[in-house]
């Protein structure tokens, strides 16, 4: 099985991207699209993962006055299971390493799996389009 993850660079890429959350989040979680596709689409940045050159998963990271958010983690449903959201998440963190603050809304159901990747849950638990979710940060050793 070939895997790989990559910055997304063109337009035809930006569709994939879509398509997955679209799959994932508006038919597979029922979140209406009015609210996955939002008015933050073009400030984040995109990876891909892709096994055997299918597109199976993306993720973004964005600027914000915190510090940089990480969002929109989303895996097709078929090929969970296979590391694909680990492997997004240690990319993005090795082209983020200089950023001083990394954050992101952990769905609950998410929250250990983040927390083995070494982020730390902060305050409590809030709901987001009717989802439980959890405000984790990422630290940088020796930060």
């Amino acid at each position: 099985m070939d895997f790989n993850v990559k910055i997304v660079k063109s337009n035809s890429e930006k569709e994939l991207v879509l398509s997955i959350r679209k799959e994932v989040f508006i038919r597979g979680l029922n979140i209406p699209e009015h609210m996955e596709i939002d008015h933050n689409e073009d400030l984040a940045t995109y990876v891909l993962a892709y096994i055997d050159n299918i597109p199976v998963g993306t993720a973004r990271w964005r600027e914000t006055k915190i510090g940089i958010k990480l969002e929109r983690f989303a895996v097709l449903s078929e090929y969970r299971s296979n590391g694909i959201g680990q492997k997004m998440t240690k990319f993005i963190l090795k082209n983020l390493h200089n950023s001083k603050i990394i954050y992101l809304y952990a769905q609950k159901s998410a929250i250990k799996f983040y927390e083995k990747l070494g982020f730390k849950s902060v305050g409590n638990l809030f709901e987001e389009v009717g989802i439980k979710h959890q405000k984790m940060i990422y630290i940088f050793e020796g930060k």
